[in-house]
């Protein structure tokens, strides 16, 4: 049998053009740092790993790029990265009849052995469908053939995987990195695809693995009367209950992801190396399906923290290290910790961020620690304004606590706090949620209290989100209430901060999309019809607001009560009777559902539970006590890390280097920025030592020459550096040479003189060869164009002006605005036939500027002031003014070379 994974594939550069074209070309680019690329012919399982949203979301999420390390790491498997493309470049790819591609091979998805979809919230499943068809793979699993890959779905919505088991062939449920691998066993050893088992015999194979749910094994029955669940039936020996995968000592756990991490283009949403303190929380807030279903606590040791934290700072060049976990101020080591990795770290320039942080956690050490660098954002979750209603969430914290938290972040410098609360809670009343604006007032008051004179206005940010009700927590019975009355609840919160923006902002979440999760999150398998009716309809992307429709999901679960006579008002609405079945009862979570119940009662009269992890157990059912069990690391073991050897004193010798540098291929695409970025982050990581500025926010004293043009390849672009201390350039360029992406060789480095004029005080010409398609392009056709050049007495081009902040019209001049003449006579040097189907081109620079090479193309080979198709251009040289003691000497006539 033919190997399926050898679909037929697009040339390799078909996708190209549209990369090119894309909003954010960067986002499909791949190349990065770190990524690994194999040889997928030679791999033995070809593995997808999707998330089904944007490369910047993606590429922030923790578990997504642990696990694209994992599996890499293994001999066998190759695994490529694939993201949901923005409408836009879905739009292309349509039009193209382009399959979606992966980042490192650009290769179909299609082809793969197995897709791995991470859902890590509900409004992502049109998103994930969306993939799918891109893929070319049937959305239905059970229309999907012997020769379509494994899909696979994981993260959060894995707990309840109904809703989307239309779609799944299986779901791995719980921590993913032990179970990933066995799954990816279980496909080589199966044959699956390659002439061994078939889908249904390969199905089978996963139900024997702990943690993975199939949901051809179970079916629902309905009760006719109340169309409730009557029962999930299993229909396999065996695979009655799937219990979720824990890994009990995140000690244990690979490293790679550290040791060589992947480092994005472009700025992600959490642009900064993540390292993750510990894993599920025994807080017991009543709201929270993560606390509630990742339990039990389990920190990593403070030894593993700091060797991952120096050993990815190290290998990534990041200027930010955020230590993760639900509750960052919970991990008991954090002040020593933070004392040693502050310490090791110091004259580094290496900033901290601590994103999830308790009120009652927060002190004057904390905030000084944090402070000591440069200040990230700072933001505090109370989740409800009054005792009564923080009893009955369970949140364990109280006024005092926030207010104290408060103060010590002002004091401490920063002048913006953003708080987040919850409308809707179970027993929530009015006089609750006007209390959101009376407690923001009093954090206002204690932040201009704290704030230190001369340090600006103090500020906060206000931000009342839906509560959401979720499986396996104490609410997961409870109605949520309608987006109406979110609206007039939030009202009443406006209404009490008395409707002024002022220094306490007060932003309200979006209603309409709280009841679609909400009937997403509690829903059983008859929700897939309203999901597979809004991806028809057009819907995905449904996490951004500006890509939400209501009226189509409305439509949506207008459908689904039409085919099952249950919509949006059954799923989303209704409060659940206690011994009703479950979409999830066949997951075992290890919480039990007989402490859920006692939870939910101890709500309704509110009694506060302890953390188990400091306290007494609390019977909540997950822990062994063996393996599975919680694993704190107290601060009376905590052993000091050996004190690095001391840094000598700064030098004060100051050295100016020149970098030479070139842009190929595919990383012509990144933007002037991310270029920028990406050669600082190198530095870093070849341990250059950058002179920086003064100031709260010091940056390396760098400067750059003419921002490229993206879609623009070079080989001559350059970097000013300071560094400190005397300076090398032999050295240099063996050190920084092996940490640049493929894509951005190093050509060459030389000192400069003190004193010596920047790039931009000398440069005087740039040189371009652009190479035409052929047959489109005949060398005659492009020598009468030059020809006509030459011969016109005015050669103008109209510069439409910039647009606004805002404005998405790049590129288009603006009606009533005056743009800008550019006289090409004057500022193209050098214009000529240059061999086969290519021209050479030189462009004059000066104080005033100079024109654009898209500029040139479009008067010179373009129609309609549109540049020609298919053109590739590439910057060749510079030239610079001589300069010595008779100043500037004028500019070389040789149009390809580099006098630097």
């Amino acid at each position: 049998m033919d190997d399926p994974s050898a679909l037929p594939a697009p040339p390799a550069d078909a996708y190209d053009d549209l990369i090119l074209r894309a909003e954010k070309p960067t986002r499909y680019v791949g190349g990065e740092f770190g990524a690994i690329r194999k040889d997928l012919a030679a791999a033995g399982l070809r593995f997808a790993l999707a998330f089904p949203d944007t490369y910047e979301v993606g590429m922030s999420n923790l578990g997504f790029r642990l696990l694209y390390h994992l599996l890499n790491d293994q001999p066998g498997i190759a695994c490529e990265r694939v993201f949901l493309p923005w409408p836009d470049m879905e739009r292309m790819l349509r039009e193209r009849g382009l399959p979606l591609f992966t980042l490192e091979s650009r290769a179909p998805v299609g082809g793969f052995d197995v897709i791995a979809l991470t859902l890590q919230f509900e409004l992502a499943a049109t998103s994930a469908l969306a993939i799918l068809d891109l893929a070319g793979v049937p959305l239905l699993a059970a229309e999907r053939g012997d020769r379509d890959p494994l899909v696979i779905g994981g993260g959060p919505c894995a707990l309840n995987p109904e809703p989307f088991a239309d779609f799944f062939d299986c779901f791995a449920v719980g921590d993913g990195e032990e179970v990933a691998l066995e799954i990816a066993a279980a496909v080589s050893a199966s044959g699956f695809r390659r002439g061994g088992a078939t889908r249904a015999e390969l199905l089978a194979r996963l139900a024997d693995v702990p943690g993975v749910y199939v949901p051809a094994f179970f079916a629902p029955r309905y009760d006719p009367a109340t169309r409730t669940l009557a029962a999930i039936d299993a229909l396999r020996p065996g695979h009655e209950t799937v219990r979720r995968r824990v890994v009990a000592d995140l000690d244990a756990l690979p490293t790679t992801a550290y040791t060589r991490p992947i480092v994005p283009f472009m700025a992600t949403v959490h642009d900064r190396l993540p390292v993750e303190l510990q894993r599920g929380c025994t807080r017991g807030c009543r709201f929270c399906q993560v606390g509630m279903a990742t339990r039990p606590t389990r920190q990593r040791s403070p030894a593993k923290v700091l060797e991952l934290a120096e050993t990815g700072l190290r290998a990534s060049g990041y200027e930010e290290v955020g230590l993760l976990s639900l509750s960052s101020g919970d991990y008991a080591c954090l002040d020593p910790l933070l004392d040693d990795l502050l310490g090791r770290t110091e004259g580094e320039q290496v900033a901290l961020s601590l994103p999830s942080l308790r009120t009652e956690t927060m002190s004057d050490a904390l905030a000084e620690k944090i402070a000591r660098v440069r200040k990230t954002g700072f933001t505090l979750a109370p989740e409800a304004a009054t005792e009564r209603l923080r009893a009955v969430i369970n949140k364990g914290n109280g006024e005092a606590d926030l207010l104290a938290a408060v103060d010590s972040i002002f004091r401490h410098g920063w002048s913006l706090l953003k708080l987040y609360f919850m409308i809707g809670l179970p027993e929530e009343r009015d006089e609750d949620v006007e209390a959101i604006a009376g407690l923001a007032q009093r954090c206002l008051a204690a932040a201009r209290r704290a704030l230190p004179r001369g340090q600006g206005s103090a500020a906060l940010h206000l931000s009342a989100s839906t509560f959401v009700p979720k499986p396996f927590t104490p609410f997961q019975w409870e109605p949520m209430i309608r987006p109406e009355e979110t609206r007039r609840r939030q009202g009443l919160v406006a209404a009490a901060l008395g409707g002024r923006s002022g220094a306490i902002q007060f932003r309200a979440h979006d209603s309409r999309q709280s009841s679609i999760e909400g009937a997403l999150a509690l829903g059983d398998r008859r929700v897939g019809a309203a999901v597979l009716h809004a991806f028809r309809a057009g819907q995905r992307l449904d996490g951004w607001t500006e890509w939400f429709d209501e009226r189509r999901w409305l439509e949506a679960f207008a459908e689904c009560e039409r085919v099952h006579g249950v919509g949006l008002e059954f799923f989303a609405h209704r409060r659940r009777a206690l011994d009703e079945v479950l979409p999830w009862d066949r997951i075992d979570t290890g919480v039990t559902k007989a402490y859920l119940r006692a939870q939910l009662r101890a709500a309704h009269h509110p009694a506060e539970v302890a953390d188990c992890a400091t306290e007494a157990c609390t019977s909540c059912g997950v822990c062994d006590h063996e393996q599975v069990k919680n694993r704190i690391h107290l601060p009376a073991d905590y052993r000091r890390a050996p004190p690095r050897p001391p840094r000598p004193p700064p030098s004060p010798v100051r050295t100016r280097i020149r970098v030479r540098y070139a842009r190929l291929v595919r990383l012509a695409a990144l933007s002037h920025l991310e270029t920028m970025h990406a050669l600082l982050r190198a530095f870093r990581r070849a341990g250059l030592e950058m002179a920086y500025s003064q100031g709260y926010h010091p940056k390396p004293k760098v400067s750059f020459g003419p921002a490229l043009p993206v879609g623009v390849e070079s080989r001559c672009e350059l970097i000013d550096v300071e560094l400190v201390g005397p300076a090398d350039p032999a050295a240099i360029e063996a050190r920084l040479s092996p940490q640049l992406p493929e894509g951005l060789p190093l050509v060459a480095v030389e000192l400069l003189e003190p004193g010596a004029p920047s790039i931009g005080e000398t440069l005087r010409a740039l040189h371009y060869l652009a190479t035409f398609p052929v047959p489109a392009w005949t060398d005659e056709a492009l020598e009468a164009r030059i020809a006509a050049f030459h011969g016109g007495e005015r050669n103008v081009v109209h510069r439409a002006p910039p647009p606004r902040k805002g404005d998405r019209r790049r590129h288009q001049k603006i009606a009533g605005e005056a743009g800008r003449e550019i006289d090409l006579n004057r500022l193209v040097t050098h214009l000529a036939l240059d061999g086969p189907a290519r021209v050479a081109f030189s462009l004059k620079v000066d104080p005033s500027g100079s024109a654009r090479p898209a500029e040139v193309l479009a008067a010179v080979f373009g129609e309609h002031g549109v540049p020609p198709a298919g053109v590739k251009l590439l910057k060749e040289g510079a030239s610079f003014a001589k300069t010595g003691r008779d100043g500037p000497q004028g500019q070389p006539r040789a149009p390809r070379y580099l006098d630097a």
